[in-house]
């Protein structure tokens, strides 16, 4: 997965494994810190497998390398790009990783990204919906405690729901920025 974004960074310029790491924490959803001891076995693993290779940096005086992504490591970004996201619970930074990605891909493939992320969304968002008119129902006939509960969940639920439209919104400007570049 981690895979994805960084070769997706690699794609517009050649970085250090410090920068790289920042770029993948931000990108994970919770967003989190990426130890060394997870970063640079990654970096090791692309460079194994000739995806990357690491250059001298001419203007680091410390001779500080920077990782760039060779051939091979395109042609792997592009069947990363490709591949359908699974259902499950990184999915979001999985689509967040081939977003950052996109500017590489095709605008077809950028449209199909994007409208398989909306849908993604309603879904989770009729669930949500629902789950929400469960509870109150549920709430008409709570009382003391229980009433309370059923409260929070509701507005647990409420901010899901607003969470949901917000990607999809999201996605109708992206999708008509797109649109307006094909147009031009």
């Amino acid at each position: 997965m981690y895979e994805l974004l960084i070769l997706g960074m690699l794609m517009s310029r050649n970085m250090s494994g410090y920068k790289l790491r920042g770029v993948l924490g931000s990108a994970l959803v919770p967003q989190r810190k990426i130890s060394n001891g997870v970063m640079y076995p990654l970096l090791s693993k692309l460079e194994t497998s000739g995806d990357i290779v690491f250059i001298e940096n001419p203007k680091d005086p410390r001779n500080k390398k920077l990782a760039h992504i060779t051939d091979t490591g395109r042609a792997h970004f592009y069947e990363l790009m490709q591949q359908p996201v699974p259902e499950g619970a990184r999915n979001e930074s999985i689509y967040r990783f081939k977003f950052r990605g996109m500017f590489a891909v095709d605008l077809a493939q950028q449209q199909q990204l994007l409208q398989d992320y909306a849908d993604k969304a309603q879904e989770d968002l009729n669930i949500y919906r629902e789950v929400r008119q469960h509870l109150l129902t549920k709430l008409t006939t709570a009382k003391g405690a229980n009433q309370d509960a059923l409260k929070a969940g509701i507005h647990s639920i409420e901010l899901s729901i607003i969470i949901c439209q917000a990607k999809q919104t999201w996605v109708t400007d992206y999708l008509s920025e797109i649109q307006n570049k094909e147009q031009k």
